[in-house]
């Protein structure tokens, strides 16, 4: 077994001092150099910012009956002036709680138009900033109705979180692309262009972290899922990217460290009913997705920072061998415990750096908040508040952003 280093130096350095920072930032960039592969025509190794609710503050906005949001604006502007490429915010809401208010699918293939308009809003304002979107089309978890509210719009008994019967019974398949079918056939209300040839699209993902759950443990049935849906998505946006929007799980450790992760997460990563190289694989996919959030996979504190760029290092090899590029959709550290904010900058920057040197198309940090969102709403908020610098800690990372969209595309 590997000697912690890390972890001697945490428990000898009582406050965590400039050592130990330098030690988690080289183990987080301690990646393997390789050839850039882009995602679309975003610059190699570019920043996105995952910004998920902006549907919402649009479709609220304009049922106050403003003509603008000011939450979307904020989010746009701040994102440009960060140096990011695009921002990730969500396709979709089907939430049976938020009918009248946000939700987009209020009944199957019945819409909410006011709801529609705030995604409409959020297009139009896109372009009007330069900023490309990253577009989950549905949840994988119950917030925002997910796998979940189809298997009972089916009328299927007991359903669950995560139901794995999304990805197997037939009528959930139909009215799941039934309802992509039209949602990228609208026309948007604002500019009057197609969904499906918007230009703020940079890229669609066919569900936001799709698990295997229930599956075969080949990973077959959620492959054969991944063709159908992608294949009606390319059918209505044949100019727009696709990726699946999981998080880099996979049936088997071959092509990873195995005893890495064997030592480094109490929880497996492999062999659930999802393959992240089948998936990958599909004809119909453009570009590999991953997540990271190493307290939720149980990843042990002492490798937190090796196993950041060994997750990356890996899936980037991984996607190249298969012609494609990798977009790490999400990463994070939790903010109110585990790690001090020194420690997880030290990570950040280092894993930024990781991405660039492996060639990564994108990398999307969680979650990027504008100023009037509390900062007890989600675990992982960043800012760039007004009337800071960048560097101001209760920003947290906003200057690593900007250091990380200044690498992009350099070779």
């Amino acid at each position: 077994m590997r000697a912690p280093v890390l972890l001697v130096l945490l428990l000898t350095v009582m406050a965590c001092g400039e050592d130990a920072l330098e030690v988690l930032q080289e183990e987080a960039s301690d990646c393997p150099a390789l050839p850039e592969m882009r995602l679309g025509a975003a610059p190699s190794a570019a920043v996105v910012l995952n910004a998920y609710y902006l549907q919402e503050d649009a479709t609220r906005d304009l049922r106050r009956g403003r003509t603008e949001s000011p939450s979307v604006e904020e989010t746009f502007a701040k994102a440009a002036a960060l140096g990011a490429w695009a921002v990730r915010t969500n396709g979709y809401n089907d939430a049976a709680d938020k009918r009248g208010d946000t939700t987009i699918q209020v009944a199957p293939l019945v819409y909410d138009e006011l709801s529609l308009r705030g995604l409409d809003l959020v297009l139009t304002r896109a372009a009007a900033h330069g900023v490309k979107l990253v577009l989950p089309l549905g949840n994988y978890w119950d917030a925002y109705g997910g796998a979940r509210r189809y298997v009972e719009w089916a009328g299927l008994p007991e359903p669950v979180q995560g139901d794995p019967r999304f990805f197997t019974e037939r009528a959930v398949i139909d009215h799941y692309k039934a309802h992509l079918a039209r949602l990228l056939s609208r026309v948007n209300t604002f500019d009057g262009l197609r969904y499906g040839e918007h230009p703020a699209v940079l890229a669609w993902e066919l569900l936001n972290e799709p698990r295997g759950r229930g599956l075969d443990p080949e990973g077959a049935a959620m492959r054969a899922w991944v063709d159908e849906v992608a294949t009606v998505v390319k059918t209505y946006a044949p100019g727009h990217l696709v990726g699946t929007g999981e998080e880099g799980f996979d049936t088997s450790s071959a092509g990873y460290d195995a005893l890495f992760w064997r030592d480094a997460a109490s929880a497996s990563l492999f062999g659930e009913g999802i393959s992240f190289r089948r998936n990958t694989a599909s004809p119909v996919i453009d570009f590999a997705s991953v997540h990271f959030y190493p307290e939720a996979y149980g990843v042990r504190r002492e490798e937190t920072a090796r196993a950041g760029a060994h997750w990356f290092s890996e899936h980037a090899a991984i996607a190249r061998d298969l012609g494609k590029p990798l977009f790490i959709g999400e990463f994070a550290l939790r903010n109110r415990e585990g790690f001090t904010l020194d420690e997880r900058r030290a990570m950040y920057r280092g894993w930024f750096r990781c991405a660039w040197r492996t060639g990564v198309g994108a990398s999307a940090p969680w979650m990027f908040a504008n100023d009037a969102r509390p900062d007890e709403w989600d675990d992982f908020t960043f800012y760039f508040r007004d009337g800071t610098v960048p560097a101001d800690p209760r920003n947290r990372y906003a200057d690593l952003v900007i250091e990380a969209a200044a690498l992009s595309g350099k070779p």
